[in-house]
């Protein structure tokens, strides 16, 4: 075989692998603007394009997965204002308003999905010029926008991860606090410290040792609970219901924390479901744990600790 034959076989080889691993995330990319109609809608169509193969071509692990193992995610973008200088007048290319990001992860032998991340971002401001390109660095300053959908993007990651093995997003979720500690400089808000509830203290928050149960939460709800459903349903549920009492642990160190917050979004109305189709005695005690985590929803909690209809 001649060196050129062997050249372009290592070419598409290679460039088959990358292909592959540049498709972890399967995410659907949603960009509304119809809170500012005097922009051109062609601008925020090719930004919802941009964002799009940034989020599912780029390479964010060193991992090959396979089409079913993708991880499903969503980011919807609500484009509510353009920025204005002191003076009022608008300022070219500059924007503000919420970015939601939704994930989840498929259960073991079913057709059921759980989700992972159901957050959104209020603190989002950002910078567009039409048809711009998407890079991202480890190493060097990006745009905000670029930085946030990163962001997420790792945090997409190291999440799935963490469902999958203890502490198994590390990787990934280190490359997240990465993220944030590169943004510091940047003058839009939701990296600093002097905020509240926000990027920082999302990803500092679950990546500090007193937030330790919340990860083991995570695999054992997942791995070890709901994972088995289709095999031991009792089982897998008494398993999760033993997770959920860990956030217990975590109310008696930082009660009202932003993390619980951010649990409660993604996983309320999936452990309300759960509770409505489990008998009372079984879930008693859980429910105790949960009106004291989550006080804002105990009459929700009050309501479905009878015996299932």
């Amino acid at each position: 075989m001649n060196m050129k034959k062997i050249i372009s076989i290592s070419l598409f080889f290679f460039g088959f692998i990358a292909l592959v691993r540049s498709q972890e995330i399967k995410c659907n990319v949603t960009v509304n603007s119809n809170q500012i109609p005097q922009v051109e809608k062609d601008i925020f169509d090719a930004l919802q394009k941009g964002i799009f193969e940034f989020v599912n071509n780029t390479v964010w692990t060193t991992d090959v997965f396979a089409d079913h193992e993708k991880i499903e995610a969503s980011m919807f973008i609500n484009v509510t204002e353009q920025v204005k200088d002191g003076q009022g007048q608008v300022v070219a290319d500059q924007y503000r308003g919420t970015i939601t990001v939704q994930s989840r992860r498929r259960v073991y032998n079913s057709t059921y999905d759980c989700q992972l991340m159901n957050y959104q971002d209020n603190n989002f401001s950002f910078s567009y010029i039409p048809f711009q390109q998407f890079y991202y660095s480890e190493t060097s300053s990006m745009s905000n926008l670029t930085a946030v959908i990163a962001f997420y993007c790792y945090m997409i990651i190291g999440l799935d991860y963490d469902s999958f093995s203890p502490n198994g997003g590390d990787v990934y979720l280190n490359k997240a606090l990465n993220i944030v500690n590169m943004s510091q400089n940047l003058p839009e808000p939701g990296w600093k410290a002097s905020e509240t509830a926000n990027r920082y203290y999302m990803i500092n928050d679950y990546m500090n040792p007193a937030f330790k149960p919340l990860r083991e939460l995570m695999y054992d709800y997942h791995r070890l609970g709901y994972d088995i459903f289709a095999t031991d349903l009792e089982g897998g549920r008494k398993v999760v219901f033993t997770s959920l009492k860990t956030l217990d642990k975590i109310w008696s160190q930082r009660p009202n924390a932003f993390l619980l917050q951010v649990f409660f979004s993604t996983k309320r109305n999936e452990i309300m479901d759960l509770l409505k189709e489990t008998k009372a005695a079984e879930k008693a005690e859980v429910i105790t744990i949960l009106k004291k985590v989550d006080p804002s929803q105990g009459s929700k909690y009050d309501a479905l600790a009878g015996d299932p209809q």
